[in-house]
């Protein structure tokens, strides 16, 4: 019988962390012991305690991230260039990218003539090469 059904939000960086302690939407302190290799964890995704009696559903925190926009597709090509040579985890979508709000990645991309507007959102980066 299932006694509890938590949700636990957790950053893009935290769900690529299988390992420590978080706190469910209850402020109730829950210790993840996964595999490793496992991969990430995944929004949508349930894991259940280990005498099955407590289920954690894991959920996209919000975050604070910063969205280029454009409808020239080589404008935004040149921003992920960009971004990419810095290491910057991006997400990516037809005609706008977005990234962790970062101050001096802002200023570099308005330099470089990119509108910037910042939103609090889950955040998906492309999974990188080696992971």
């Amino acid at each position: 019988m299932i006694e509890h059904c938590l949700l636990l939000p957790l950053s893009a960086k935290e769900r690529t962390q299988l390992r420590g302690k978080r706190s469910t939407l209850d402020g109730i302190d829950v210790i993840l012991n996964l595999p490793r290799g496992g991969g990430r964890l995944m929004p949508g995704e349930v894991l259940k305690s280990e005498n099955s009696r407590v289920f954690v559903k894991i959920e996209a925190a919000y975050e604070d991230v910063i969205r280029i926009s454009s409808e020239n597709r080589l404008k935004l090509l040149k921003a992920a260039y960009h971004l990419g040579n810095r290491h910057v985890e991006i997400e990516l979508h037809d005609k706008e990218l977005y990234l962790l709000n970062d101050v001096v990645m802002q200023k570099m991309l308005e330099r470089h003539g990119f509108s910037i507007q910042s939103f609090k959102r889950p955040f998906f980066p492309e999974i990188g090469a080696y992971e």
